[in-house]
C-alpha cells in the first residue's frame, strides 16, 4: 500500500475515536465523508484494510470504554478503602504542602491519588525518590468528577483516556522500596532517569529551569504559566514540548554525532532504535514526545528491514499507536497541535515559505480557539520570527546552561538571562494591541475550518486567495455568532462552597456578574515550596466568559465581604474590563475592601443599598450594616420572562425585613440565601414570593452540611422544585424574548451534603 492508501485507511479510526468520543453523528457524518472518498479509489486492498482497522479498534475502544465504566467507583459516595500502590519515582507533584501521585493497584487499575504533606522529612523524602515504592494506604476512593462548569477543562475525560477513572484522598500510609523484573525493571530503569534529571533541572536558575524541565523531562513548572505567559498568547505554546519539534532535533543531533564518530550505521541504528522507548519514558511521554519517537522509530524499522517509510506513512502508524494508546487524543490540544501540524509539515513540504507559514497557522487556528478561546494577530509574525530560533538559540541556550550548571553555574546563569530576555520580549509583543478575544467555536465548525483549510491548500495557488477569502468570511461570521448572540443567559458557576453568577443580555448588551466565587487561604508551613496564587475563578468563571467572546463586564455586584463570595476577585479584574463595581455601602467603608481597591486605581465602586438605582434592583440592605451574611445584598431581576431572585448569604431576619418593606414582593426563580442553610430560606419568605423553581449553589461535601435538611423540607412542604450545583454543576437558563430553555452540566445522582 502506498502512503496515501495507508492515510486513508486510518481515517475511519479518527471518525471511529470521534463517536467514542460522544460525539456520535459529527463522527458518522465524517466516516461517511471518509468512505465515499476511499469508494472512489476502487482499490480493494485498501478496502479491507479499512473494514481489519475499522473492526480492532471498534472492538478495543468498546472494550477500553467498559473497563472504565466498570472500575469507576460513584462520585456521590467516597468508600473507605486500603490499598496497595506501586508508585513510580517520577510520578509525584507537589504543590505547597499537597501533593499528587499516579499509582497502579495490584489488579492493574491506576488511580489518581490526593494527599497532604505533614512534615519536611515528608516532602523530602517525596521529592528525592530515584526508585519505584510501595504505598500502603488509607483513604476515600470516588470517581473522578466530570468538568461541573459548561467549556470548564475535563480533567475526568482527560485522566479517562489515559485509564484513570478514580481518585483516592489519601489519609494513613506507609511507603516502603520495591523491585522489578524483566520489562518492569527496564522501565523502572528510565522512570528512575527521569526523577534523577527532574531534581537536577529544579536546581537550574531562573527561566532555564522553566524551558529545561519542560523540553528534557517534559514536566510543567508551577509558575510556568506566567513564565510562557507571551508565548501562550502569541499562540505559540505548541513549541514548547507539545509539538515534539525538540524531540526530532534531539535525534537529529544524536545520529549526526553517532555519524561523525564513524560507528557502522548498522549498530547506531539499532541502539536508536532500542532506545526510543525508553527516551520517550525519559521525556515525559506527552502526545507529542510519543508522536515524535514513534514517527522516528517506524522509519529506522523500515530502513533495518531494508524497506522506505515515507514521513507520511510513518505519521499515519503514529497515529494509529496514538490512538491505540490513548482513544481521546484527538480531543485533546496537545494531541490535535502534535498531530496536526506534523503532518502540515510533511504535506506542505514543497510550498513556498509564506505558503507553509500561513497553512501552519490556519490548521492551529481552529485548536487554539477550541482550546484557549483566544488568537493575537501578530501569531504569523511571531511564528516568522520565533520557529527559527528554536532551534538555533531557545534549544541550544536550554542545553548549553543545563549541562553546564553543575561546572560552570555562570554560564547557566547567562543562559537563564537569555531565556528570560527572549520571555520578556514574547511578552511585550503580546501586550500590543491585536488579541482577539474569539470565545469557542462549535466543535463541528472548528473540524469544518481545519478541513476547509486543507481544502484551500489543495487548490492551485492562483485560486487560493479566492478560497482563502471565502474561509476567513466564515470565521468572522463565527465571530459575530459568539459575540453578538441572539440569545441571553443567566448562568449560576459550580464555584464549589461559594457564589457566582452571571447574567447576559442577548446580543451582550450588558453583561453582569453576582459574586466571584473564592476560598478561604490557610498559611502554608515554613518548608513548604512556594507557588503562584491561583484563583478558582480561572478554571470555572472566567474560562466560560472567554469561550463566550466576553472581555468586558458591565456590572459586577459583590453581595458581602465572605471569601466564598468575592476571594477571587483579582482573577476578574485581571482578566475582563470591569465598568462599575456595586457594594454595600457598609462593605465599601471597610478597611479590607478600601486596602484591596487601593491595587486598581480606575476601578469604579458605587455604594448601594434599598433605593440606589442601579440594573438590578436592591431589596436589602435598608441602611448601613456590617458587610457580613446580615448585611447581603439582596437583587432582583426579570430575565427571559422569569423574575429572579438573587439572595447572597442574607438571613431569615432580613428576609423578615423585605417581607415587611414589600408584601406583594413575588419570584420565579429563588436563589437561596447562605447555600441553603437554615439561617435562611425561612417557610414564611418562601409561601410569600411562591418561587417556581429554587436553586441551590453549594459545595460538595461541605463542611457545613448545606443545604439543610429543613431548608429542603421547607422547599418540599412548599411543593417548590430544585436544582442544586452539588448534583447538577452549572445552572443555565438561556432565553430568547420571554421564553427560554433551562440547561444543568451534570446529573449526578446521591447526597454531597458531608
Amino acid at each position: 500500500m502506498t502512503a496515501a492508501h495507508w492515510f486513508l485507511a486510518s481515517l475511519p479510526v479518527v471518525a471511529l475515536s470521534v463517536m467514542f468520543g460522544g460525539h456520535l453523528w459529527g463522527g458518522a457524518a465524517l466516516l461517511i465523508l471518509i468512505l465515499s472518498r476511499i469508494w472512489a479509489l476502487r482499490s480493494v486492498v485498501t478496502w479491507w484494510m479499512v473494514v481489519v482497522l475499522y473492526l480492532v479498534f471498534g472492538t478495543w475502544f468498546s472494550w477500553q470504554a467498559t473497563q472504565l465504566s466498570r472500575r469507576r467507583y460513584p462520585v456521590a459516595q467516597p468508600q473507605t478503602v486500603t490499598t496497595t500502590l506501586r508508585v513510580q519515582p517520577d510520578s509525584p507533584v507537589v504543590y505547597g504542602s499537597g501533593y499528587t501521585v499516579i499509582g497502579q493497584k495490584p489488579s492493574g487499575e491506576r488511580v489518581l491519588v490526593h494527599g497532604t504533606l505533614r512534615s519536611a522529612a515528608e516532602l523530602r523524602r517525596l521529592t528525592h525518590l530515584t526508585r519505584p515504592t510501595l504505598w500502603r494506604i488509607s483513604g476515600q476512593q470516588a470517581g473522578l468528577l466530570a468538568a461541573p462548569n459548561f467549556n470548564q477543562f475535563d480533567a475526568a475525560a482527560y485522566w479517562g483516556h489515559r485509564g484513570i477513572a478514580n481518585t483516592l484522598k489519601a489519609g494513613a500510609m506507609t511507603i516502603q522500596p520495591t523491585t522489578g523484573h524483566g520489562l518492569t525493571w527496564w522501565q523502572d530503569s528510565w522512570h528512575g532517569l527521569r526523577s534523577r534529571l527532574i531534581q537536577y533541572c529544579e536546581r537550574l536558575p531562573g527561566a532555564l529551569r522553566i524551558y529545561a524541565l519542560g523540553l528534557f523531562p517534559g514536566k510543567r513548572a508551577s509558575d510556568s504559566p506566567q513564565e510562557l505567559a507571551g508565548m501562550q498568547q502569541l499562540g505559540l505554546i505548541h513549541l514548547f514540548a507539545i509539538s515534539g519539534l525538540h524531540v526530532a532535533l534531539v535525534l537529529a543531533v544524536a545520529e549526526w554525532g553517532l555519524i561523525h564518530a564513524r560507528l557502522p550505521r548498522e549498530w547506531w541504528e539499532w541502539v536508536l532504535l532500542l532506545g526510543l522507548p525508553g527516551y520517550a519514558i525519559l521525556a515525559g511521554g506527552g502526545s507529542g514526545v510519543l508522536r515524535a519517537c514513534w514517527m522516528r522509530g517506524f522509519q529506522l524499522a523500515g530502513r533495518r528491514c531494508h524497506q522506505s517509510v515515507s514521513p507520511l506513512t510513518a505519521w499515519t502508524w503514529a497515529l494509529l499507536v496514538g490512538l491505540w494508546v490513548n482513544p481521546g487524543l484527538l480531543f485533546e490540544l496537545g494531541g490535535q497541535l502534535s498531530y496536526g501540524l506534523s503532518l502540515a509539515l510533511i504535506l506542505l513540504a514543497a510550498e513556498p515559505l509564506h505558503w507553509r507559514e500561513i497553512g501552519l497557522t490556519l490548521l492551529g487556528l481552529p485548536s487554539l480557539l477550541t482550546g484557549l478561546f483566544q488568537w493575537h494577530s501578530l501569531t504569523l509574525l511571531a511564528n516568522w520570527v520565533v520557529v527559527p530560533l528554536f532551534p538555533t538559540v531557545l534549544l541550544p541556550l536550554t542545553v548549553i546552561g543545563t549541562i553546564s550548571a553543575r561546572w560552570w553555574p555562570e554560564v547557566a546563569t547567562t543562559c537563564a538571562t537569555g531565556l528570560a530576555t527572549l520571555d520578556a520580549s514574547l511578552r511585550r509583543l503580546a501586550s500590543l494591541p491585536g488579541n482577539v478575544a474569539f470565545g469557542k467555536p462549535f466543535w463541528l465548525v472548528a473540524w469544518g475550518w481545519y478541513l476547509g483549510t486543507w481544502w484551500v491548500l489543495s487548490r492551485p495557488p492562483a485560486t487560493r486567495r479566492r478560497w482563502l477569502m471565502g474561509l476567513l468570511t466564515s470565521y468572522l461570521l463565527a465571530f459575530g455568532w459568539i459575540h453578538w448572540p441572539l440569545h441571553g443567559e443567566v448562568a449560576y458557576f459550580d464555584v464549589g462552597q461559594g457564589d457566582s453568577l452571571l447574567i447576559r443580555e442577548p446580543f451582550n448588551r450588558r453583561v453582569m456578574l453576582i459574586d466571584v466565587g473564592g476560598r478561604l487561604a490557610f498559611p502554608q508551613p515554613a518548608w513548604a515550596p512556594k507557588t503562584p496564587v491561583t484563583y478558582g475563578a480561572e478554571k470555572n468563571s472566567v474560562a466560560y466568559l472567554k469561550s463566550r467572546g466576553i472581555t468586558r463586564i458591565n456590572d459586577l455586584y459583590l453581595t458581602h465581604h465572605d471569601a466564598d463570595h468575592i476571594g477571587d476577585l483579582p482573577a476578574i479584574l485581571k482578566n475582563f474590563q470591569v465598568d462599575q463595581v456595586w457594594a454595600s455601602v457598609g462593605m465599601v467603608q471597610e478597611a479590607a475592601w478600601q486596602r484591596t481597591v487601593a491595587h486598581y486605581p480606575g476601578l469604579k465602586v458605587t455604594a448601594v443599598q434599598v433605593g440606589t438605582p442601579g440594573p438590578l434592583v436592591v431589596h436589602h440592605p435598608f441602611t448601613v450594616m456590617p458587610a457580613d451574611n446580615p448585611g447581603s445584598l439582596a437583587l432582583q431581576g426579570t430575565f427571559g420572562g422569569l423574575n429572579f431572585l438573587f439572595m447572597g448569604d442574607l438571613d431569615q431576619v432580613g428576609e423578615r425585613k423585605i417581607m415587611a418593606a414589600h408584601p406583594e414582593l413575588r419570584a420565579d426563580v429563588l436563589k437561596l440565601g447562605h447555600h441553603g442553610s437554615n439561617t435562611a430560606t425561612s417557610p414564611e419568605f418562601v409561601a410569600q414570593l411562591r418561587p417556581r423553581l429554587a436553586v441551590i449553589s453549594a459545595g460538595r461535601h461541605n463542611r457545613y452540611g448545606h443545604p439543610s435538611p429543613e431548608t429542603i423540607a421547607t422547599l418540599q412542604q412548599a411543593q417548590v422544585p430544585w436544582v442544586n450545583t452539588q448534583q447538577q454543576g452549572m445552572i443555565r437558563y438561556v432565553y430568547r424574548g420571554h421564553h427560554g430553555t433551562w440547561q444543568t452540566k451534570l446529573n449526578l445522582e446521591g447526597d454531597f451534603r458531608s
